[in-house]
């Protein structure tokens, strides 16, 4: 068989194995997870369909309100068992000798599950961990870019709204949605 015949079938089976991997890895995500990228995806997608800033701006609107009903009524606020990938682990050094710990974990939505830690495409996690805990221990064995198994809840602001923002302009759809996130347990995934 020639070598030009066998090229095009490897490209074949690379290409395949690698739909599979992405498809077993959704597969493994839980559906409430499946549903709130599915419910970005679809508010990101209203940048590309609306050319005009007025319908581009409401559209958007519309579908942060709609994510935002999705956390509060569907998950009631909880997460259970999602997979993420930690972006940054910082510290702060507090006056009293101790230090402020703070967690950025990614999201990755569909096309962005091989990356190590996703540029972008994702949803994201920041969270502030308590000073001692279980959280805190579980933390010093990880290090950025491990992907993690995360239960926790989402953050209310003071009127009890889950405190939710966008990392780029309105009118510019939901690349990046960020939420405040309590952090209650966290596993490294194999």
């Amino acid at each position: 068989m020639k070598l030009s015949r066998l090229i095009p079938v490897l490209f074949c089976l690379a290409a395949c194995s690698d739909s599979t991997q992405q498809g077993d890895q959704l597969k493994n995500m839980p559906a409430p997870e499946l549903a709130l990228i599915k419910r970005v995806e679809i508010a990101d997608s209203a940048k590309v369909v609306n050319d005009n800033p007025i319908k581009k701006g409401d559209a958007v609107k519309y579908h942060k309100a709609a994510i935002l009903k999705f956390v509060q009524d569907t998950l009631q606020g909880n997460v259970k068992q999602w997979l993420a990938v930690i972006e940054t682990i910082k510290t702060t050094p507090l006056v009293d000798d101790d230090y402020d710990t703070s967690v950025r974990l990614l999201i990755p939505r569909n096309n962005y599950l091989d990356e190590k830690v996703p540029e972008f495409g994702t949803i994201i996690f920041d969270a502030q961990i308590d000073s001692a805990g279980a959280v805190k221990n579980a933390l010093k064995e990880m290090k950025d870019g491990d992907r993690v198994i995360v239960s926790g809840t989402f953050v209310r602001d003071i009127v009890n709204n889950i405190d939710f923002d966008n990392i780029i302009d309105l009118h510019e759809g939901f690349n990046s949605p960020t939420f405040k996130f309590n952090i209650q347990s966290i596993t490294k995934r194999p």
